[in-house]
């Protein structure tokens, strides 16, 4: 999915149809690039809350330890979460959260955590199993909130959580019990 396609999308739903042209592109004026550039920001929102509370990005590495604390400031990615801290050969490991270290007995381990979205620019591609059409939800909900209309959000908002719901819940299989004929 390429951001461009969703901000047009949000173009849609927040009523302003006239900027999809300008999307992506450097022609657009000084009024019409302010909320391009708002519906982006939006846009960064509602992904970023959509990693964080719904289908979170994660990265897995091996780590080692010093005095048996390590620090976050050494992960290649910003963290914003811990999934797992386990030994190499897979078994889980004790540890004590602090807000820029992880505290735990061994030198090395494998740490698999969450990570903190990059912030996504016009052109970008979005490698996700979201459908556009809800990140635009998310990002119409954000405008309208950035603009006090908070009916319009409310709307959005249902439409948001609804459709991300569904793409999270466990997709089972209803076994349902054979049926007898009985007279």
């Amino acid at each position: 999915m390429i951001v461009n396609d969703t901000v047009k999308l949000s173009c849609d739903f927040v009523n302003l149809p006239q900027l999809k042209d300008y999307v992506g592109t450097q022609n657009a004026d000084e009024i019409q690039q302010a909320k391009l550039n708002a519906l982006l920001r939006c846009l960064n929102l509602a992904y970023e809350e959509i990693c964080s509370e719904f289908l979170p990005i994660l990265k897995k590495e091996s780590i080692t330890a010093a005095n048996g604390e390590f620090y976050f400031s050494s992960l290649s990615k910003p963290i914003c979460g811990i999934v797992s801290l386990k030994t190499t050969s897979g078994e889980d490991i004790k540890y004590t959260l602090s807000s820029d270290h992880i505290s735990f007995e061994g030198d090395s381990a494998v740490l698999t955590y969450a990570i903190q979205p990059e912030e996504l620019a016009f052109g970008d591609e979005v490698d996700t199993i979201i459908p556009a059409r809800v990140l635009a939800y998310g990002t119409a909900r954000e405008f309208f909130l950035m603009q006090a209309l908070s009916d319009e959000a409310a709307i959005f908002e249902t439409r948001f959580k609804e459709s991300l719901e569904g793409l999270v819940r466990k997709k089972t299989t209803l076994k349902m019990p054979a049926r007898s004929m009985r007279y």
